[in-house]
């Protein structure tokens, strides 16, 4: 796993982040003006991929729910549920998820494996190491980013609304069990 190269370092309001830089300036703001905040705030989770000098990778991990409400049709609804497994199951209004709030790589990095990587190990979190309930994996990726969820196994969630800028995604994680 190209991740296992790097330090993983969980953000704490005492962590100082070390230069970074992935080509998106809502990425960089994030992390060098929110991401202390947000975390002090209990709203998410921000881990640091590190070498000695600098910050490679970074991603948030927050709470979230796939509801009925979301889907955009029927149909979209029970083929989700579809997967659940035991006979006396009863169709659920939503399903636990958690959310990747934000990824980036470093500019001088993208497209070697460490965004795969962060992926796979954050599937590996919340099914290995869970400490509640979790069926799914969220993201609400950027346009040009939707490839690179779909090569990660993610499936697009024609939601009701979007907001233009993002597409909601979602991996199973039914499926690695």
């Amino acid at each position: 796993m190209v991740i296992n190269r790097f330090n993983l370092v969980k953000l704490t309001q005492n962590t100082i982040i070390k230069p970074f830089n992935c080509g998106d300036q809502d990425l960089n703001d994030f992390l060098f003006n929110h991401a202390h905040r947000y975390s002090k705030e209990l709203l998410t989770v921000t881990y640091l991929v590190e070498t000695d000098t600098e910050t490679v990778a970074f991603f948030s991990l927050l709470n979230d729910k796939i509801s009925f409400e979301d889907a955009s049709s029927k149909n979209q609804w029970k083929k989700i549920q579809g997967h659940l497994h035991g006979k006396k199951r009863t169709p659920a209004n939503s399903f636990p998820a958690a959310k990747i709030g934000r990824l980036g790589v470093t500019d001088s990095i993208q497209n070697q494996g460490i965004g795969a990587s962060i992926l796979d190990f954050i599937k590996n979190l919340f099914l290995n190491n869970n400490k509640t309930g979790c069926k799914f994996i969220t993201v609400d990726a950027y346009h040009q980013s939707v490839k690179f969820y779909e090569k990660n196994g993610f499936r697009y969630f024609p939601a009701k609304s979007t907001d233009g800028h993002t597409a909601m995604m979602y991996f199973d994680l039914i499926y690695l069990d």
